[in-house]
């Protein structure tokens, strides 16, 4: 399923640094429709709701989970500049928002996210912030994924067939919160996780309504080696392309929802041994 290899992708943006983890921001037209939608401002979508817009609560969208070391300094600076938050409906530590561009945010303090994973390393817990700043910023301990068709649950079944039967990611849902008022997963990827939302996706949901890979939005994943990926893709008859980004070699696919899913070559980096299982499939952590 290997297509010939891409060009070097030269895409206008920026990146920011969160601890050992990196967040690109890609200055790229898109699909996905920015604006809240004031009609789903609530835990689970209305009966028959069609989305059409992004969630008022981010916990209910696409989103990336950053642990910081105090949740009040950040509401406070919201709070001083009018934008927007929520707090989480399951009773956590939690706060959600958006930038001007829809994305979704996550930040909680550790205690939040410890209890949610068999792992929690050491360098998703935040320092105290350095003298003149006003937040210590830890890491990344999961993003959130959607994903919905069918009768209730079965998009979660496509998507753990696809995450663990294809590519070997942890079953965790037995720690999943049982307040969630939808069907998800809790995934684990080595030292992290990806959470998997059944709810209504206002974003399209077919790979040839997304831009072209490396051009789209997408979770990537460090792995020691590229060659089980493909392997794991080619046994399933899924399609991927290679290419370079910022001269790494990465691969791109799409799971059965068309979130695509990058996976950046660094052979500096060591497969955790699973106590059960013995190594997984050689990824570490979210890039």
């Amino acid at each position: 399923m290997d297509a010939a290899p891409e060009k070097e992708l030269s895409v206008p943006g920026g990146c920011v640094r969160v601890g050992e983890q990196t967040i690109q921001l890609l200055q790229l037209p898109t699909p996905d429709p920015p604006d809240v939608d004031p009609s789903y401002d609530m835990s689970a979508p209305p009966p028959d709701y069609v989305a059409s817009g992004r969630p008022v609560h981010a916990g209910r969208d696409r989103h990336v989970a950053i642990t910081l070391h105090d949740l009040a300094p950040l509401k406070a600076s919201l709070e001083a500049n009018d934008v927007p938050f929520t707090m989480s409906y399951s009773g956590r530590q939690a706060l959600f928002t958006r930038d001007m561009y829809g994305n979704g945010w996550e930040f909680g303090p550790p205690m939040t996210y410890e209890k949610a994973t068999r792992l929690f390393p050491p360098y998703l817990a935040p320092a105290e912030p350095e003298a003149g700043r006003m937040l210590g910023w830890g890491g990344m301990p999961h993003v959130g994924i959607l994903g919905s068709g069918g009768p209730v649950g079965e998009a979660t079944e496509r998507a753990r067939a696809f995450y663990c039967g294809v590519l070997e990611m942890v079953d965790e849902n037995d720690l999943r919160p049982e307040k969630l008022p939808f069907p998800g997963l809790f995934l684990r990827c080595g030292e992290q996780q990806v959470h998997f939302l059944e709810l209504p996706n206002p974003d399209p949901d077919r790979a040839a309504d997304r831009p072209p890979h490396g051009q789209d939005r997408n979770t990537a994943y460090s792995v020691k080696d590229l060659g089980p990926v493909k392997e794991a893709l080619d046994a399933a008859s899924i399609e991927y392309t290679t290419g370079t980004s910022s001269g790494q070699s990465v691969l791109y696919c799409r799971d059965p929802f068309a979130n695509e899913l990058m996976f950046v070559l660094d052979e500096t980096i060591q497969p955790i041994a699973e106590v059960d299982d013995g190594p997984m499939v050689p990824w570490t952590r979210l890039w």
